[in-house]
């Protein structure tokens, strides 16, 4: 099963193909920024992510979240919410996260349509 973002707004929805992004930053990591992210911020961010308890305390807190830049200077979570919710219980100040400029993860938005990016974006 492939791993997805979905994204859904007043004003539409738009699909992230994470396997796809993640098999990017795999094979050309320095192609993206790695960056310290307060875990309280990105928390309060992305509250909405129903995860498995046991399942993210078992995660791995040194793989890198990945999150996409959107208007505002906001960021989704599009992978680690579980890990997330590990280091919030955790109680740990910040995580590392490859963090992905609009330019970079909307070529993993599936079907994307800059006009349908910006009527979506502009419901957040």
């Amino acid at each position: 099963m492939r791993q997805r973002y979905f994204f859904a707004t007043d004003n539409g929805m738009l699909i992230w193909d994470v396997d796809s992004m993640l098999k990017a930053i795999e094979n050309h990591p320095r192609d993206f920024e790695l960056r310290l992210v307060d875990t309280d911020v990105l928390a309060r961010e992305n509250q909405e992510a129903f995860v498995n308890e046991t399942y993210a305390m078992e995660t791995d807190l040194e793989k890198p979240c990945v999150l996409a830049e959107i208007a505002g200077g906001h960021y989704l979570l599009l992978d680690g919410n579980h890990r997330l919710r590990k280091a919030v219980r955790e109680k740990l100040s910040c995580m590392i996260c490859y963090c992905l400029k609009e330019e970079q993860h909307q070529k993993y938005i599936e079907n994307y349509r800059p006009k349908e990016y910006e009527r979506v974006m502009a419901g957040y």
